[in-house]
């Protein structure tokens, strides 16, 4: 399941770039947005490459004390776009820094990486003024390894049968030490 992101810069045009198997991790707290407003093709090529988010229907109702409750039922998926704005708002600068960080870390030499990983994102268009000039396979996919957490390794100290001496501390006592009155 691929990952498209839309950086958005404020006064500037929109740049579009896909990450290929982010951990959930990162992305769980970054919000989406549909492909309203895009043509059909951008939608259809959002669900191939699996850029999707859950909708949800949700029911509301009020008992006589007035307590209002929500339900939330899961109705399907529709494509989307995780959308940073990475230059002005601080949850999404850091979540934008986390992911940099974790390409860095652990893409190896066989994907190359510019310094700045949202200068591989394309722009949406030439200029702020101009319609959409970017075709949905012009996005640049980032080959992303799978995470692997290594299992730690279980040696045994004490071996069965074995007896270990240990020497107990008496506890310090905290605070200044007491002055003793001495006589002169």
């Amino acid at each position: 399941m691929s990952q498209c992101f839309k950086l958005v810069n404020g006064g500037f045009v929109d740049k579009v770039i896909v990450f290929d198997t982010l951990p959930e991790r990162l992305t769980k707290n970054i919000r989406t947005r549909a492909a309203d407003g895009f043509p059909r093709a951008w939608a259809k090529w959002l669900s191939e490459i699996g850029s999707l988010r859950t909708v949800v229907k949700t029911e509301t109702s009020v008992d006589l004390a007035r307590n209002w409750t929500f339900k939330f039922t899961p109705i399907g998926k529709e494509p989307c776009f995780f959308v940073l704005d990475y230059q002005d708002i601080n949850s999404d600068k850091e979540a934008w820094r986390h992911i940099c960080d974790y390409l860095k870390t652990n893409c190896g030499p066989e994907v190359r990486l510019k310094e700045k990983i949202e200068d591989m994102a394309v722009a949406l268009a030439s200029n702020p003024t101009q319609p959409l000039s970017v075709e949905p396979e012009d996005i640049p996919v980032i080959n992303v390894p799978h995470e692997t957490i290594a299992e730690p390794l279980h040696t045994e100290l004490v071996k069965p049968g074995e007896t270990i001496l240990v020497q107990e501390n008496a506890p310090k006592k905290r605070g200044r030490p007491k002055k003793l009155a001495v006589e002169a």
